[in-house]
């Protein structure tokens, strides 16, 4: 069974590969990490488990070694991303209660407090600011520019915008929303592009457009959060229109306002992070909505 052992800093990370449900009684594991963690003094142990369909039970007793090591110093030992077939094998064998699996890195990172829970590092508008830049260009056919991210304070006017796309985010760490709030130039350019006909106004047959730019910019970013350590899931798009009305999100946390200019104004994008599951913006009471 190939394997990799890294040392993280801050933790040992395991890299499963190969044939891991191989019939073998001794791969080396437990001394290769045991090596490792008498030279880094590290207690906290990854398991990298998505390119490893099965896992043999002498695999499982040196796994089962690397947790007995990590405890007796008041460390730690996660799983990350296993199948069924391997969670299953160690339920059979009794061990599900010690060996628990995360669906994400970040995930075990906030089990371990390497990480904080429900919140996003300044690296996590990277993959919007990019995202947003490549879906305009590829499905809107415009150059954006992106402006200086700002932290939204209570105090700020919320957004103005003639029609808006949100999206919900949901992930083992972080819940909240994404948002992208649109005028009605840039808009009637956007529409303009992507349909190839000139649209001088916005009508209800046009506005899921915008829903799907959000939901295209929310696909295109999860593959960068990924490798940041975020497995992201997403919901249905919504969209609001009306003029002037307000894109409001519900929820405590922090919001990250992205501009974006264009050649016929700046629009909006705000990422807001939420202590609970994050609910869909509202619209004003002058404004209508409807769901994709």
């Amino acid at each position: 069974m190939p394997f990799e052992v890294v040392n993280q800093n801050s933790y040992i990370l395991i890299h499963l590969k190969g044939e891991c449900g191989a019939a073998t009684t001794d791969t080396g594991l437990l001394d290769r990490f045991q090596l490792l963690m008498q030279e880094s003094q590290l207690k906290y142990v990854i398991f990298q488990c998505s390119e490893c369909s099965s896992i043999s039970s002498g695999i499982l007793r040196e796994i089962a070694g690397v947790h007995k090591s990590v405890k007796s110093v008041n460390g730690g030992v996660r799983l990350v991303s296993a199948n069924k077939v391997i969670l299953d094998f160690i339920k059979n064998q009794g061990l599900d209660r010690l060996l628990v699996n995360k669906l994400s890195l970040r995930g075990a990172l906030v089990d371990f407090g390497l990480a904080k829970s429900k919140d996003f590092d300044a690296n996590f508008i990277n993959p919007f600011l990019n995202a947003t830049r490549k879906v305009f260009k590829v499905q809107c056919f415009m150059e954006i520019t992106p402006g200086k991210p700002f932290l939204k304070k209570e105090t700020d006017p919320l957004l103005m915008g003639d029609v808006s796309g949100i999206i919900s985010i949901n992930s083992e760490t972080f819940n909240g929303t994404l948002a992208i709030s649109i005028m009605e130039p840039i808009f009637n350019k956007i529409a303009s592009n992507m349909l190839g006909e000139e649209i001088k106004t916005i009508e209800e047959k046009y506005v899921d457009l915008v829903g799907e730019l959000a939901n295209m910019i929310l696909g295109q970013a999860k593959l960068e959060l990924m490798s940041l350590g975020y497995s992201i899931q997403s919901a249905l798009p919504s969209c609001v229109w009306g003029k002037d009305h307000k894109v409001k999100h519900f929820g405590s946390g922090q919001c990250i306002v992205l501009p974006f200019i264009t050649e016929a104004g700046t629009l909006y994008s705000e990422i807001m992070t939420s202590n609970s599951v994050a609910g869909l913006a509202a619209p004003s009471k002058q404004s209508q909505q409807k769901v994709s």
